[in-house]
């Protein structure tokens, strides 16, 4: 088999917004970048991103007041060196975006149109409509475009290459072509995003399958807080096809209100002051509470009402969730949407310096597939806001390692046992399809480790998953692209249970976790969980104090 071999000085996999600002980073350091993507460019999950980016660039809003809100959202677990960074440092990115052509919304006096979302003690919230992931992407692709940034599309990354303690590139496949090739770089920067495929109704692209966290736990990377899983209050409900789509916060920063059946305006009964701007963790569960309680719609939601906006208004503040209801024939002008929570944003991931730097010489990460700056809750706007500060950061750090570092060549019989183990799938003629397993992943996730938790639950969905990954050993592929099926089930079957096992060790609710059996949140467990693999290959858990420095 002839395996295609690729040099550059930092690989970069994951083609969203941190992705596409750490090679951009990188590329202006001077350094030789490779950009590798599952989907197209244009594709990545950042251009599903609707309610805006969170950053201090109007008064009265200050990098303070945008600090403070992070780490109250995040009920105090949050990195607090990181947070910092982050909220001083986003109106420089702001101004990046803007240069490379990124047009955010005005007022007719020229000014920035910023709006408050849930917990926010100021308006934050800088957008480009209901549509900011996407004019957010067009203006990084055409500053990736205008420095001529290679990249790969329709590539997908089987594993990252480990030797001699040091990560030095990976293992990928051509999706279009079957062709194996091998990129040696001096270094590897991960920003392949979130997993929200794990879950039956979730917001996510179908490309945020989760491997990014497994392929760390395999190079000995550690995660920290993967039980902090977060689920967004509004996902469309109805119809079928459209269930989880996102409905921005957007909505309700802008006065959406939440009703039952009965048609009560029920968030007064949860949290009288914030109603519907409460924390997303705090408007969920009281959704999840409506519906658990029988006061829910037909469909297993409740209602989001903007039947009371002006005329106009639908239209000109969240035009996509206008353009997405009236596919089905709702006109949200006249009716009430119908939603549901959906997962949507994994607040948990590999352990990183300011620089994004890992435990592991040579791999670097950024956005959401890191810890980051959020907690146990992430604000809504601090996602995509986020990737632009630690994606730059991480493209420079890695561009910094690789001028002083020594690139060691990667040896065949290295890549030889990488090729062996993935083409296990396609050397097999019977056994199980991913679809099988895919399903069961998904329900056992959204039933027993989702918005309620109990011990009982969590054992549940354990032995589950430990009987799915015995399953998945028989798992096997006719073609290039269910041998992709094939290995986004192992990876994420891996992912799944070292979110089980953290779900297990938290033993309070904080944040997006809230155990039945723990319904408090304990000042004892103000702290994080670290996961990682043990000696025997084994995933372990080890709690330690957060960051507040």
């Amino acid at each position: 088999m002839t395996i295609e071999r690729i040099d550059t000085d930092v690989l970069i996999i994951g083609s969203g917004g941190a992705g596409l600002r750490a090679a951009i980073a990188a590329t202006e350091a001077g350094v030789k970048v490779l950009v590798v993507a599952k989907e197209e460019l244009k594709d990545a999950h950042t251009g599903w991103a609707m309610g805006g980016i969170n950053v201090a660039i109007k008064a009265p809003a200050t990098p303070e007041m945008h600090f403070q809100d992070t780490i109250n959202g995040g009920w105090y677990i949050n990195n607090y060196k990181l947070a910092r960074i982050f909220a001083e440092e986003m109106p420089d990115r702001v101004r990046d975006l803007e240069r490379y052509g990124v047009q955010f919304d005005r007022l007719p006096d020229g000014t920035y149109f910023t709006w408050a979302g849930g917990k926010q003690s100021a308006p934050l919230n800088l957008c480009a409509g209901d549509y900011t992931g996407r004019e957010m992407m067009r203006g990084l692709l055409l500053e990736v475009h205008r420095l001529n940034i290679p990249f790969l599309e329709n590539h997908y990354v089987a594993k990252l290459i480990k030797q001699d303690d040091r990560v030095v590139g990976a293992l990928v496949i051509d999706n279009t072509t079957g062709v194996y090739k091998v990129v040696q770089a001096g270094a590897v920067i991960v920003a392949t995003g979130g997993g929200g495929n794990m879950y039956r109704i979730n917001t996510n692209a179908p490309s945020n399958t989760g491997e990014g966290y497994a392929w760390g736990l395999d190079v000995g990377a550690v995660l920290v807080d993967m039980e902090l899983v977060q689920f967004h209050p509004t996902g469309m409900a109805y119809p079928p096809e459209k269930r989880g789509t996102l409905v921005t916060e957007k909505v309700r920063g802008n006065g959406g209100i939440l009703k039952n059946k009965l048609g009560e305006r029920f968030m007064q009964r949860y949290q009288p002051q914030r109603l519907e701007l409460a924390g997303r963790d705090e408007v969920t569960r009281a959704i999840y509470q409506e519906i658990q309680e029988g006061r829910g719609t037909e469909h297993g939601g409740v209602y989001l009402d903007v039947t009371h906006w002006e005329e106009g208004k639908a239209e000109k503040i969240v035009p996509d969730v206008f353009a997405e209801h009236m596919e089905v024939g709702i006109d949200i002008r006249k009716q009430m949407m119908e939603i549901t929570p959906s997962m949507h944003h994994m607040m948990g991931g590999y352990d990183i310096t300011e620089w994004g730097e890992t435990n592991v010489a040579g791999l670097f990460a950024c956005g959401e597939v890191t810890r980051s700056v959020h907690g146990a809750n992430r604000l809504g706007g601090n996602s995509i806001a986020e990737g632009q500060v630690f994606g730059r950061r991480a493209g420079l750090r890695a561009s910094e390692y690789v001028t002083y570092g020594n690139r060691p060549q990667i040896s065949q019989d290295i890549i030889d046992e990488s090729v062996e183990d993935v083409e296990t799938f396609l050397k097999r003629q019977s056994g199980i399809k991913t679809t099988e397993i895919l399903i069961r992943i998904k329900d056992v996730m959204w039933h027993d480790v989702g918005i309620i938790r109990d011990a009982e639950k969590l054992q549940r969905a354990q032995r589950e998953i430990i009987g799915l990954k015995q399953e998945a050993n028989s798992l096997y592929a006719q073609n290039i692209h269910e041998l992709q099926s094939c290995l986004e089930i192992r990876d994420m079957l891996k992912v799944a249970e070292g979110i089980i096992l953290a779900a297990l060790e938290r033993t309070e609710s904080r944040g997006a976790h809230y155990r039945s059996d723990y319904p408090q949140m304990d000042p004892a467990w103000e702290k994080n969980i670290h996961l990682y693999k043990g000696n025997d290959g084994k995933l372990v858990t080890e709690t330690v104090e957060p960051v507040k420095e």
